[in-house]
């Protein structure tokens, strides 16, 4: 892979990353705000493997938004968000 392919790969990730992040930050309102058919299809892109036994549900959230959960626990976690944000390619 040449320099310039790697740039542009580093350039989508961190715009990939950005979307991904406004889009969790807007989540409950962007929920709150559509109609039932587009409820169903926000919970169907985030949620994958949904069950329910009884009333207790069980799903696994989808790729990249997995991620977020996983690093909304790391104290450190809005250091490597200024970072990444302020990386310039």
């Amino acid at each position: 892979m040449e320099y310039k392919e790697h740039i542009t790969a580093d350039t989508d990730y961190k715009n990939t990353l950005i979307s991904v992040i406004n889009l969790a930050k807007n989540a409950k309102t962007l929920f709150e705000s559509s109609e039932p058919k587009e409820k169903q299809q926000i919970i169907k892109y985030l949620v994958q493997n949904y069950q329910v036994d009884g009333k207790t549900p069980y799903f696994t959230i989808t790729k990249p938004f997995n991620w977020l959960l996983k690093i909304a626990d790391e104290p450190t976690w809005l250091a490597h968000m200024t970072t990444i944000s302020q990386k310039k390619v």
